[in-house]
C-alpha cells in the first residue's frame, strides 16, 4: 500500500502528468548521505537514534482535490528510525490513516558477562564458581527497539452522530540490564541481561454526537500485553548449585487492560457550559509464583510455603470530573469544578511462610487509594488591560497505608497580567500548597516512629513566578522569565526535611535588515534537597547522645545545571543562498555535602567531614556545533550540506573505581556487566542533502 503511494507519487513528477493534475499534487523528495566518526561511546550518542554511515532519505507527498486528499510521508527510510504515515480521505465524509516507526533505545555496546544465553530466559555458566578472567567473558549489547504500527478510520458523514475506530501494535524486543541480589537477604549483587519480548495490542472506539448546545461521546479502550518471557532462570554464583538447579527472576507477567469513558458537555445560559467526564477501567494479570528463593552462600534453592502458588491481580479505577465554567458578566471568568479518583486493588492476597525467617509468615497488603479534589478559579478583567487570576483548590486522599493514611491538600495561586502595550507583555504569579498529614506511629517505637517518607509527609510550599516578553519591532524579541521554589517539612524528623530551587530563562530573536538573523537562549537551574537521617544498631531515637555507632547525619544535595545556545541564520543571497551557524552548551553539575553528627566521638578510621562527601553526584557536560550551507538552485530544487561536532562528558561517583568483578570475600562483591559505564563519546558528523519539491 505505502509503496504504490509512493510510486504514484513518482508518476506525478513527468511533466504531462503534473500539468494535468496542477495545484493537486505537491511533496518532496529528499535524500540524505551521512559520513560519521565517534570516540568513546557510540551507544549513547546514538541513544535514541540511528546516525551512521550510509545514504537515506524522506519522502513527502500530498494530492487534494477539494474533495478527496492523501497526505503520505516517509523519514528515515530502512533506518532504525525509520517512519512512515499515510493519511487520505473525503472532507466532511470520512478519513484515514496508517502509519509505523521505529524506535531504538540503546544503552551499551560490547557489554560483557559470565553467562552464555544472553538474550534469552536461560542464562548459565559451565563451571562453580564462575571465571573471574572478563577477558573471556561473553559480549553482546544492551540495545532494545520498539516497532509501532497502526490503522484507524473516522467516519462523521452521519453528522450530527460520529464513529472513530483505530487498532495498535507496539513491539518491543532486546536486552535490557536488571538487577539481583545473589542471596536473601544481602550477599552479592548480579547484573543481569533480560531479555525484552513484549507485544501489546490495542483497539481504542469512540462514538458520539455533537451539535450545539450538546457534545456526548463513548468511548472504549481495551489492551493486551503479553511478555514471552515472563521468568528469566540464571545459575547463581553465590551458591554451590549445578546448571540444572537456577534461581528465577520474575519478569512482567502477561496483562489485560480496558477502560469505558463517557464524555458530555452542554451550554447554559449565562455564557455557561457544563462539562461531565466519566471513566471507570480494570487491568488484570495472572501469576504462577515460585516457592523457593536461594538463601544462603552455602545451600542452593530454599522452599517456602505458600497459600496458594497462583496469582490473580486486579485493580479497578473509577474517576469522575465535572466542572461548571461562566463569563456571566464582560469582565468575569469563572470555573467551578469536581474530581473523584477511586483505585481498589482486588489483587489475591498471598500468605508466605518461612520457618528459617523472623516472623515466620509474610502477607502482602492490596493498595487502595481513593482521592476527591475540588476547587474553584476566577479571572477579572481589570482596567490598564490588566487580568487578575486566582484559584483555590483543597483534595482530601485516602490510602491503605501503615505510616500516613490521610491527607488534606489546599493549594492557593493568584496570577497578574499586563498587556498594556503592543511590544511588551508581562506577569507575575504566586502558589502555596499546605498539606496536612495523618502519621500512625508503630505499636511498638523503632525507626519507623521517626521517619516521614516526603512523598505524603506534611510539608508547605511556595512558588513564585514572573515573566517579561518585549519585542519593540517585527524582527527583534526577547522573552525573560524566573522562578523560585522553597518546599518545607515542619512534621518530619528523619528523611527529607527541605528542598528549594531557582530557575532563570533568557530567549532572544533579532532579524537584521532581512539579512541575518540572530538568536540565543540561556537557562539556569539550581536546585537544594536537605536530609535528616541517622545510622543505628538500635538505639533508634535521633534525641540521644550520639556514639560511634548509633549517631545522626545531614546531607545537603545540590544540583545545579545551566545551558546557553547561539547562532546566527546568514541569508548570503536572499532565498537563495543560507548560511546556519549553532552553538549550544549544556552542563549540569551535582555534589552532595555528608554531615556525621558524632559529638565528641571520633569518625571511622580514615574518614573526615570532608571527603566523606561526593563532589561529583551525576554531572555531565554537552557541546554542540552545527554549521550548515544550503542552496536552492531553483525553486523546486535545493542542496545543503553540513558538519556537527557533539561532544559529551559523563561523571558520576556510581562508576568511580568501576570493576566487572570486585573482589568477592565471603558474601561480599558483585559480578557486573558494564551496564551505563563509560557513557562520555566525541563525535563528527558530516552530512550532504539532496531536495526536490513539487
Amino acid at each position: 500500500m505505502l509503496l504504490s503511494v509512493f510510486l504514484f507519487g513518482l508518476v506525478s513528477l513527468s511533466p504531462a502528468f503534473a500539468q494535468e493534475q496542477e495545484d493537486k499534487f505537491s511533496g518532496e523528495i529528499s535524500a540524505q548521505g551521512t559520513l560519521t566518526h565517534i570516540n568513546g561511546d557510540k551507544a549513547k550518542f546514538n541513544e535514541y537514534g540511528d546516525i551512521r554511515d550510509g545514504l537515506y532519505g524522506d519522502v513527502k507527498i500530498k494530492y487534494d482535490d477539494n474533495k478527496y486528499y492523501v497526505d503520505f510521508y516517509s523519514r528515515d527510510m530502512f533506518y532504525d528510525t525509520q517512519r512512515y504515515n499515510l493519511e487520505g480521505g473525503k472532507w466532511g465524509a470520512f478519513k484515514f490513516n496508517i502509519n509505523y516507526n521505529e524506535i531504538p533505545h540503546n544503552f551499551t555496546y560490547d557489554a560483557q558477562t559470565l553467562y552464555s544465553g544472553a538474550g534469552t530466559a536461560n542464562l548459565t555458566y559451565p563451571t562453580h564458581p564462575p571465571s573471574t578472567n572478563t577477558g573471556a567473558w561473553n559480549t553482546f549489547d544492551y540495545s532494545t527497539k520498539r516497532k509501532n504500527s497502526g490503522a484507524g478510520f473516522k467516519f462523521d458523514v452521519l453528522k450530527p452522530f460520529f464513529l472513530d475506530f483505530s487498532a495498535a501494535i507496539d513491539e518491543r524486543a532486546g536486552i535490557y540490564p536488571i538487577g539481583a541480589a545473589g542471596t536473601s537477604p544481602g550477599g552479592i549483587a548480579i547484573e543481569l541481561p533480560a531479555p525484552i519480548d513484549y507485544r501489546t495490542d490495542s483497539i481504542n472506539l469512540l462514538a458520539g454526537y455533537v451539535r450545539n448546545p450538546l457534545y456526548i461521546s463513548l468511548g472504549y479502550f481495551y489492551s493486551n500485553f503479553t511478555n514471552s518471557n515472563t521468568d528469566l532462570y540464571f545459575r547463581n554464583p553465590a551458591t554451590n548449585n549445578t546448571a540444572s538447579v537456577t534461581d528465577t527472576y520474575s519478569m512482567p507477567p502477561d496483562n489485560h487492560y480496558y477502560k469505558v469513558n463517557l464524555k458530555g458537555a452542554l451550554k447554559l445560559p449565562l455564557n455557561s457550559k457544563f462539562n461531565v467526564d466519566l471513566a471507570m477501567a480494570s487491568a488484570k494479570s495472572d501469576a504462577l509464583l515460585s516457592n523457593s528463593y536461594v538463601g544462603d552462600v552455602a545451600g542452593g534453592l530454599r522452599s517456602i510455603t505458600l497459600s496458594t502458588p497462583f496469582f490473580n491481580g486486579q485493580v479497578d479505577t473509577n474517576n469522575i470530573a465535572t466542572s461548571v465554567t461562566s463569563r456571566p458578566l464582560s469582565f468575569l471568568d469563572a470555573k467551578l469544578f469536581l474530581k473523584y479518583d477511586d483505585r481498589q486493588n482486588k489483587s489475591d492476597v498471598i500468605t508466605i511462610t518461612d520457618a528459617t525467617q523472623t516472623p515466620a509468615t509474610f502477607t502482602n497488603t492490596p493498595f487502595n487509594y481513593r482521592r476527591v479534589k475540588y476547587g474553584t478559579e476566577l479571572g477579572f478583567q481589570l482596567p490598564a488591560k490588566f487580568y487578575f487570576l486566582t484559584a483555590y483548590n483543597h483534595s482530601i486522599i485516602s490510602r491503605e497505608r501503615e505510616d500516613i493514611p490521610d491527607n488534606r491538600d489546599d493549594l492557593f495561586s493568584a496570577e497578574l497580567r499586563w498587556k498594556g502595550a503592543d511590544f511588551l507583555a508581562a506577569r507575575i504569579g504566586y502558589e502555596r500548597l499546605d498539606r496536612r498529614a495523618e502519621f500512625q506511629p508503630p505499636a511498638a517505637t523503632s525507626i519507623e516512629t521517626f521517619i516521614r517518607r516526603f512523598d505524603a509527609a506534611g510539608k508547605s510550599r511556595d512558588t513564585y513566578k514572573a515573566s517579561l516578553d518585549f519585542f519593540p519591532t517585527d524582527n527583534f524579541s526577547i522573552s525573560l522569565s524566573y522562578k523560585h521554589r522553597e518546599t518545607n517539612y515542619p512534621d518530619t524528623i528523619l528523611g527529607l526535611t527541605g528542598d528549594k530551587g531557582d530557575e532563570f530563562l533568557i530567549d532572544v530573536d533579532y532579524l537584521i535588515n532581512k539579512r541575518i538573523r540572530l538568536f540565543g537562549s540561556f537557562d539556569y537551574e539550581r536546585i537544594r534537597q536537605d536530609q535528616f537521617q541517622r545510622q543505628t544498631t538500635g538505639a533508634v531515637d535521633p534525641s540521644l547522645p550520639p556514639t560511634s555507632t548509633n549517631f545522626n547525619w545531614t546531607a545537603a544535595q545540590k544540583d545545579e545545571n545551566y545551558s546557553y545556545s547561539a547562532g546566527a541564520e546568514i541569508f548570503i543571497i536572499p532565498e537563495k543562498l543560507t548560511l546556519l551557524l549553532q552553538y549550544s552548551y549544556l552542563q549540569a553539575d551535582g555534589s552532595v555535602d555528608y554531615a556525621y553528627l558524632l559529638g565528641a566521638n571520633p569518625l571511622p578510621a580514615g574518614k573526615t567531614q570532608d571527603n566523606i562527601d561526593l563532589s561529583n553526584w551525576d554531572g555531565y557536560k554537552l557541546s554542540y556545533f552545527l554549521i550548515r550551507l544550503s542552496y536552492n538552485v531553483t525553486k523546486s530544487l535545493s542542496v545543503a550540506a553540513g558538519y556537527v561536532y557533539e561532544k559529551y562528558d559523563y561523571n558520576d561517583a556510581q562508576y568511580d573505581g568501576y570493576q566487572y568483578v570486585p573482589a568477592v570475600t565471603g558474601t561480599n562483591g558483585a559480578y557486573l556487566t558494564g551496564a551505563y559505564n563509560n557513557a562520555s563519546y566525541e563525535s563528527h558528523v558530516g552530512f550532504v542533502t539532496l531536495s526536490y519539491r513539487f
